[in-house]
């Protein structure tokens, strides 16, 4: 099963160390590109960072369905913006019927 990371150069640093195949996007704008080899490759998982997804919310949303792959948003290194923890949330009221997150 391959594993994916899309992000900027330093957050998808330390993937490409643990053998992730990794993909630098210099700027959020360019991920389109991307992502259409990225999908296309058949990975089981795919991890971006949220101003990857923020720019690809739409067509990562269109892949939701699907048993794979599992797209994981995660906060780039210079912050987070909390749309991984929104994601998550939203996914396990989904799954459970309630909100059971807690929040900080």
């Amino acid at each position: 099963m391959k594993v994916a990371m899309i992000g900027g150069k330093t957050s998808i640093i330390g993937f490409k160390a643990l053998g992730v195949e990794t993909f630098a996007v210099p700027r959020p704008e360019d991920s389109p590109e991307v992502w259409n080899e990225v999908k296309q490759a058949e990975y089981a998982i795919i991890f971006m960072t949220e101003p990857i997804y923020e720019v690809l919310r739409l067509p990562v949303d269109e892949l939701r369905g699907e048993k794979l792959p599992v797209i994981t948003v995660i906060p780039a290194v210079a912050g987070g913006r909390e749309v991984g923890m929104e994601e998550t949330r939203a996914l396990v009221e989904k799954a459970v019927g309630a909100d059971v997150l807690f929040r900080q």
